[in-house]
């Protein structure tokens, strides 16, 4: 009968769900619980004393590596996994704990084995580490440097072959370390030391996070690395570890660096080519050589505050360096300067023979210069930095600038050749100038009849009498009205008086009235103040203040509007104005000369122009003819513009042909002398030979319908043969035919009148 005890047992064996059996020493089955019968679908009576090895493997003798013989043997529990046959023809794979049962005198004499179906748990843990393998693979394909850290500890708990190419150490060298010390070297966390970490930014941020780090690499070289940190997140929303690509970049920088560098000097360069253009423009627009150097000086002066720019010209005959009279002080002084040094010194000279024999039109600067001449080395003494570039034309050098600064600053190799283009451009305008004015100086030592006065040509009687006028205006401060046409010279003349006034170092301010709505020239006439109108974001000075201590002159001042007169008539009544906008009365010592192609009586009388200041206007009146009322001027100007067009073209043009001339006598020039000059401009543009022909001119002038009547029955004559020739196209048996002439009769008239056929 069995005991409590016993029954309790039986209990508890048949209660363990996992198949359990019980064997003597030779592998009989002495007792199975009641899942292993359910398990392999079996009796009772066919599993007690069976052998382990007949049932479950069906073999006829025990296995030579089977685990309960070991128990037996060593008398030590054994575990391993089987793949044991199931009734459904499959086979199951058991995890089979076998324990040894000892009789009192310590002799295994029985084995309990437990088993325990694993074969879901093995699919799991195959697919869980073929996921893995999978995982390792992508993992290791991703040529970005990855590691996986632990948020908590920083310990990297992942990283693919990449990252360990990088810091050259074995996977299990890396998963042993946090990531600080691996990659900084420092035990202590990136923020602790003060540094900007990618993984702190992440956990606290709660997102990806995007930066470009420095980090050294094997070698201790810093490269700039591009760090991507991703926070994953487990089901709770905590951050359960951050993942960490890294990128070298640092070629890509370096690369992107190169671009934003050379892209930034493209676009100084497209701006620097727009400034030259915008400034060779303006260049040539000026009219006198001091405009030309004292504008160049204020564009060298807003590059290079402080620097001077010593500008070396030499005259027409390439003989000496013209003294620049006329000048901004702050151009004469340091040009002063420097060649009354090199004079001093006995080395002018050598300056002259430089400028004949240059060849390559280099630039020479104090950084980069090997063979300095001996000119430049006394300049240089007075400049920490410098340097020094032509003024040339194509087949000739004109002069030598030189840009001196004071103090440390530096300029750029660019910016050098922006000066010697600008100057390449502007060469020949400034050559033009300076013949031009040397002619201008010739004709004014040659006798009492005066062929120009300053820039202003002409040889008639009315134009001794503007002479005269200029001459005892120049001296006083009355106000000067200058009237005429259109292109007949009024700016010169206003240019003139100031060159002879006392005021000549002063500024000479221009204020082209026609140019500006009421509104705005009021505003360039008075300047405004900050906020007076939208727009106005700062404050600005008018022409007025700043003409002080020189000349206003106001061009074309019969457009003016009524309420600007209001304003200006106060100004000249006491030299007192106010900004718009503000409430300061300002004085200015200005002299106003003023200039109309208007009759100003005829406009006051019909009420467009304010009667008071006609009167205050016309204190001084200096009026213009046009140029078809002084005829005898026309081959002044043209062999004046003749030679400054041909010089600025390049080409050796000495004159008129005789049919070239009586064109451009006969006609009536509407535009005056602007119009002639640009007549001849075009002349010399078309000319290929040494004489300007007929052909070579505007075809307003070659198709003149008008022809002025002529003083003698004889030049009658040669107009209406001169006129049919030109008709049939100088055939002269046509022509005679048309005339109603024998052609011998023609041949006669054409030689006593010298009539040829100009060439086109």
């Amino acid at each position: 009968m069995i005991s409590y005890d016993e029954q309790f047992l039986a209990r508890v064996f048949d209660s363990v769900t996992d198949p359990m059996a019980i064997y003597d020493r030779e592998f009989k089955i002495l007792r199975v619980n009641q899942a292993l019968l359910t398990r392999f679908g079996l009796p009772l009576e066919k599993v007690i004393n069976r052998y382990c090895y007949e049932l479950f493997y069906n073999r006829t003798r025990i296995c030579e590596d089977c685990h309960v013989e070991d128990v037996f043997e060593k008398g030590e529990p054994r575990m391993l996994q089987k793949r044991i046959p199931a009734p459904d023809g499959g086979e199951h794979i058991f995890e089979v704990h076998s324990y040894p049962v000892k009789n009192a005198a310590g002799f295994t004499i029985q084995a309990i084995e437990h088993a325990r179906d694993i074969t879901e748990r093995k699919h799991l843990e195959d697919r869980l580490l073929s996921s893995k393998k999978f995982n390792e693979k992508i993992i290791n394909s991703i040529t970005d440097n990855l590691v996986v850290i632990d948020p908590k500890t920083f310990h990297i708990i992942q990283a693919n072959e990449s990252f360990c190419s990088r810091v050259r150490l074995a996977h299990s060298a890396v998963i042993t370390k946090k990531c600080h010390e691996l990659m900084r070297n420092s035990i202590e966390p990136c923020e602790t030391n003060g540094l900007e970490c990618p993984v702190q930014d992440a956990i606290r941020l709660r997102c990806s996070c995007i930066s470009d780090k420095v980090y050294p690499d094997a070698d201790g070289k810093d490269r700039i690395l591009q760090i991507a940190s991703y926070p994953i997140f487990d089901k709770k929303g905590d951050i359960d570890s951050i993942v960490r690509l890294e990128r070298d970049v640092t070629e890509t920088r370096k690369m992107e660096k190169a671009l934003a560098l050379r892209s930034k000097e493209l676009q100084r360069a497209q701006h620097q080519l727009e400034e030259l253009f915008k400034i060779s423009r303006q260049v040539s627009a000026k009219n006198s050589l001091s405009e030309i150097i004292d504008y160049v000086h204020d564009i060298v002066q807003d590059i290079f505050p402080g620097s001077d720019p010593l500008i070396f010209l030499l005259d027409a005959g390439n003989q000496s360096f013209l003294s620049l009279e006329g000048c901004n002080p702050a151009v004469l002084e340091p040009f002063s300067k420097a060649l009354q040094q090199i004079e001093q010194s006995k080395l002018l000279p050598d300056f002259f023979q430089y400028l004949q024999r240059i060849k390559e039109f280099h630039i020479i600067d104090s950084k980069n210069a090997s063979d300095i001449p001996s000119f430049l080395d006394i300049i240089s003494d007075d400049y920490t930095n410098w340097f020094g570039l032509p003024i040339s034309l194509p087949q000739q050098c004109i002069g030598y600038f030189v840009l001196g600064f004071p103090s440390n600053l530096e300029c750029s190799r660019e910016d050098m050749h922006f000066f010697l283009t600008l100057f390449n451009q502007v060469a020949g305008h400034i050559r033009h100038l300076i013949i031009h004015e040397s002619e201008i100086n010739n004709l004014r030592q040659g006798g009492d009849e005066r062929a120009s006065h300053d820039k202003i040509i002409g040889q008639s009687d009315e134009m001794q009498k503007i002479y005269e006028l200029i001459d005892l205006v120049s001296a006083s401060d009355a106000i000067v009205l200058i009237t005429g046409e259109n292109g007949t010279g009024k700016e010169l003349v206003a240019h003139a008086i100031h060159r002879q006034s006392y005021r000549k170092d002063g500024p000479f301010v221009v204020a082209n009235c026609s140019a500006y709505s009421p509104t705005l020239l009021e505003s360039e006439l008075f300047g405004h103040e900050k906020g007076a109108f939208t727009g106005a974001i700062k404050m600005k000075k008018g022409r007025i203040e700043r003409a002080k201590g020189g000349i206003l002159f106001l061009d074309e001042i019969g457009d003016i509007a009524p309420a600007t007169q209001v304003l200006l008539l106060r100004f000249l009544q006491d030299h007192c104005f106010e900004r718009v906008g503000g409430e300061e009365t300002m004085e200015a010592d200005v002299r106003v000369l003023a200039a109309t192609n208007r009759d100003l009586y005829r406009e006051a009388e019909a009420g467009r122009f304010r009667n008071d200041l006609y009167y205050r206007l016309n204190v001084v009146t200096i009026h213009l003819p046009p140029l078809r009322d002084r005829k005898e001027d026309i081959p002044l100007l043209c062999k004046h513009f003749l030679k400054s067009y041909s010089l600025k073209e390049g080409k050796d043009i000495q004159s008129f042909s005789s049919g070239a001339m009586q064109a451009l006598m006969d006609y009536d020039w509407p535009g005056n002398v602007r119009q002639l000059e640009n007549a001849v401009s075009h002349a010399v543009i078309l000319a290929q030979g040494p004489v300007i022909e007929r052909g070579n001119l505007p075809q307003f002038l070659r198709r003149t319908t008008a022809e002025p009547s002529a003083s003698s029955l004889a030049e009658n004559e040669r107009r209406l043969i001169l006129g049919v020739l030109h008709e049939v196209n100088w055939n002269k048996h046509k022509a005679a035919r048309r005339l109603k002439i024998s052609r011998s009769t023609l041949y006669s008239k054409v030689r006593r009148h010298r009539l040829e056929k100009e060439m086109p």
